[in-house]
């Protein structure tokens, strides 16, 4: 069977000084559908269609300066990529959702892909916003699956900024929310009954999918688990090898990881590319 191979990564502020690093490592994975972050290059474009040009593409459209791309191979069946502006919850200053969908031409199945760059920082405001954007992303879940009575194929993926939540006070002990604690949230909602009467109380059925702890490095914070691929649980991807860590997972991190004890090259990949890792997985189809 064929694989659908996934790619993520927040480029920080991907502008044009480093399009061509970019592209070429894109290009080493040969994506079928991928997703970037923060990009803020007004020539992006120009850099699609000159490395990408077999790709359909879309670039969200709002107040934030920096945008979520994503991207699809044309070799699927009714292509369609949409905005979803309840992802901003109301607040103009929030980035929206994209959404994609396309039948694979192998088994004729629909696959929804939804692409997250969430509220960042530790608040309680930053964390509330984080918490309605997965709630909006486990109703759509529910939705496709009421709509079509299937558990269907779905995939959240992105920068979901899960860092926890301070609350300033004069103790040291200000860290109330752990990055785990709001993993451990995330996991348990992505299980848990709607209390709607139209979804019937249907469940996402969804899991995080396994990869090395820590996708993001600075000197300043330290590294931190901010980057994340949610799927049906009824999917299957094939197990990867990653270049610090032993044993395989779903998932695949390359970037800043692949230099870890060679600071030389760790501080001139956080510098010229990103300080997030590339996440790369692969659905078996």
């Amino acid at each position: 069977m064929p694989n659908l191979k996934i790619l993520s990564w927040n480029v920080e502020h991907f502008k044009a000084n480093k399009q061509e690093q970019i592209a070429k490592i894109i290009k080493d994975y040969n994506p079928d559908v991928f997703g970037i972050y923060e990009v803020e290059a007004a020539s992006i474009y120009e850099f699609m269609k000159t490395h990408f040009p077999k790709y359909t593409i879309f670039i969200t459209k709002g107040q934030q300066l920096q945008e979520i791309l994503i991207a699809c191979k044309n070799k699927f069946d009714s292509i369609m990529i949409t905005q979803k502006d309840e992802f901003k919850s109301g607040n103009k200053s929030l980035r929206p959702g994209a959404f994609l969908t396309f039948n694979h031409p192998h088994n004729d199945q629909q696959y929804n892909f939804l692409f997250l760059h969430t509220d960042s920082g530790t608040t309680a405001v930053d964390f509330g916003n984080r918490t309605e954007m997965f709630r909006h992303a486990y109703n759509l879940k529910r939705k496709i699956d009421y709509t079509y009575d299937i558990k269907s194929n779905f995939i959240m993926l992105g920068d979901l900024n899960t860092m926890g939540m301070k609350y300033p006070r004069p103790y040291v002990a200000d860290n109330i929310v752990t990055t785990l604690d709001e993993l451990k949230y995330l996991d348990f909602h992505a299980n848990r009954s709607s209390g709607s009467k139209r979804h019937k109380k249907l469940k996402p059925f969804l899991r995080r999918l396994t990869k090395p702890a820590g996708t993001y490095f600075s000197h300043t914070y330290g590294i931190s688990d901010l980057d994340h691929i949610v799927a049906s649980d009824h999917l299957t991807f094939t197990q990867q090898s990653n270049f610090d860590e032993d044993g395989e997972f779903d998932i695949k991190l390359d970037g800043w990881r692949k230099y870890i004890g060679n600071d030389v090259q760790l501080d001139k990949f956080l510098e010229e590319i990103s300080d997030h890792c590339l996440l790369y997985c692969e659905l078996e189809v």
